[in-house]
């Protein structure tokens, strides 16, 4: 037995397909920088681990998720490439604050959000350019 999709059924899969991978892949780069998070604070501890720290962490991964969706909506609405830029201020901003906490470790913080915001543009437009 032979699946046909009409060509009605085709766009709207493509469609639901375009917002859903970047979703999916929002989720997964935001368990990546957990991930990160954890293995650099396993390999070099915090001194004095406080629950606020832990309480920090998690939010900047609540920033990294919104500023990752940002990045998709404005991807998918405009092509400027300035405004494409624009959300990674977010998390910078963020750990910029915390500088006089962590004087090495917010650069490497903010690094690593700056390197996950661009795996995740270059990949969702990517795909976007794909199909």
């Amino acid at each position: 037995m032979k699946c046909v999709l009409s060509k009605m059924d085709k766009r709207f899969f493509r469609r639901v397909m375009k917002t859903l991978v970047p979703f999916i892949l929002n989720i997964i780069c935001c368990v990546v920088y957990c991930v990160c998070l954890n293995h650099i604070n396993a390999c070099r501890p915090i001194a004095y681990m406080d629950v606020s720290i832990g309480i920090l962490f998690r939010f900047s991964i609540v920033v990294l998720f919104l500023t990752l969706l940002a990045g998709m909506f404005i991807l998918r609405l405009t092509r400027r490439k300035l405004l494409i830029a624009l959300p990674v201020i977010m998390p910078v901003l963020m750990w910029v604050n915390h500088l006089d906490i962590f004087p090495r470790r917010a650069f490497v913080y903010m690094g690593l959000s700056i390197v996950i915001y661009g795996l995740y543009l270059s990949i969702c437009s990517h795909l976007s350019n794909r199909t």
